[in-house]
């Protein structure tokens, strides 16, 4: 990806960073964590602080996935104190929080993110294991910690997590794995920045799952990689890469598809 395109995402998508506004923010999450509750940054934000750390460059993310043991409601409770306002998930074990970032927020990105899943084990390499898709997803900060210098020192992690981003390699987290069904259009937008892709069996399977995608988030997760790639004619490039002969971006075609 080029460094234009970069910047060019970063004017719509928030990024992984330290400093400024988000960090200001994030500081007040820390604070709100009770006592005797824990709570790691999971998901793309994780993996992105790492890739920070490892590349001192920067990727887009549109939110922070957390994972907490212990006193939700009072997290939250808390966090309403720092004025942030409820977002379209409002369940039992998962809830989104967001604070606006400008004055007359908009936009999703105008806001930071905050999707909190409750879990009631402790065992964190076990979540990551579950529910991890690639394996340079599989990583764990504790929050508290998420914005020292050297994240590295408090990361929990997959055996093979760490080493992967380092070579930018995309691999099934467990084999057969893959999670949710959009992963494959997840593959492209890591591949577009220079990731290797995954092996022929398990783009494989990724293919046979892409179907099962509802049409509005077939259409949401296609805009989202032509974006991201830098249109549909690099998308399409990708797409040879993995030597996949069907067109996926054509959900009727891809209703069609079958598995072999």
């Amino acid at each position: 990806m080029s460094d234009e395109l970069i910047m060019s995402l970063n004017n719509n998508t928030r990024v992984f960073t330290r400093g400024g506004k988000i960090a200001d923010i994030l500081k007040e999450v820390i604070l709100s964590i009770p006592g005797k509750t824990k709570v790691y940054v999971i998901g793309g934000a994780a993996r992105n602080a790492i890739y920070y750390d490892l590349f001192k460059k920067q990727l887009p993310q549109r939110d922070y996935d957390l994972l907490l043991i212990g006193d939700l409601d009072k997290f939250v409770k808390n966090l309403r104190e720092y004025k942030f306002i409820y977002g379209k998930i409002r369940r039992k074990n998962e809830i989104v929080l967001k604070k606006k970032l400008i004055p007359k927020p908009k936009l999703i990105t105008d806001y930071l993110m905050l999707d909190i899943h409750r879990n009631y084990e402790s065992n964190i390499p076990k979540n990551l294991k579950e529910n991890s898709a690639f394996t340079i997803n599989g990583f764990a900060i504790p929050l508290r910690n998420y914005l020292d210098q050297d994240v590295r020192k408090h990361l929990i992690a997959l055996t093979t997590a760490l080493s992967d981003l380092k070579n930018r390699q995309l691999h099934l987290n467990v084999p057969g794995y893959i999670g949710h069904p959009g992963n494959l259009f997840a593959c492209l937008r890591f591949m577009s920045i220079g990731f290797k892709p995954p092996k022929k069996r398990e783009v494989k399977l990724l293919l046979e799952q892409l179907p099962k995608l509802e049409k509005w988030r077939f259409e949401r997760n296609v805009k989202k990689v032509f974006d991201y790639v830098g249109g549909e004619k690099k998308a399409r490039q990708l797409i040879k890469r993995l030597d996949i002969g069907i067109d996926i971006f054509d959900i009727k075609k891809l209703r069609k598809f079958p598995p072999k």
